[in-house]
């Protein structure tokens, strides 16, 4: 697997991926937190569909952070390739073959990240093949992997892919 510059193709590392996930995630709170999007979602949605934690006044999902999100990562790493943490991490999102992954992609591999991680990232670590090209169970129905944008200081040739260890 080439690239269309001839260098190879460098699957991202989970640890690399967890923490540009961990930026959007931190960013994305701030400012869902700013315009107070909880509380207006609180005054918004009967209470029996937000559950809360017992003896915390905590909602342990929030549909419209769900939906904030899935159109951030939907709309960032379509248009842009990559989100802010992404960027940050030298990391883009594209399609098996190396080019800018389409919006249908883009969307369909957000769905996993936004609303089902835990379960995405455990049936794609489980399944042989999502496991070899290190994609989680929506970026494989979605055909996209993580690559690392630059030089990496190693890398580990398994099979067709190269790999950051």
């Amino acid at each position: 697997m080439k690239s269309s510059n001839s260098s190879p193709i460098v699957l991202a590392n989970w640890g690399r991926r967890f923490i540009a996930w961990f930026v959007d995630y931190m960013i994305i709170n701030v400012l869902l937190a700013y315009f107070g999007v909880e509380q207006a979602e609180t005054n918004l949605i009967p209470s029996l569909l937000l559950p809360r934690l017992p003896g915390f006044d905590i909602s342990i999902w929030s549909p419209f952070s769900v939906l904030a999100f899935f159109l951030y990562w939907t709309f960032s790493e379509w248009y842009f390739g990559r989100s802010i943490g992404q960027l940050l991490l030298n990391l883009r999102l594209v399609d098996s073959e190396g080019r800018s992954a389409s919006l249908k992609a883009s969307a369909i591999q957000s769905v996993g990240k936004s609303l089902f991680l835990p379960f995405d990232c455990l049936a794609g670590w489980s399944y042989e093949p999502s496991r070899r090209m290190r994609q989680r169970f929506f970026s494989r129905l979605s055909n996209t992997i993580v690559i690392f944008v630059g030089n990496p200081r190693r890398t580990i040739k398994q099979g067709e892919y190269v790999k950051e260890p």
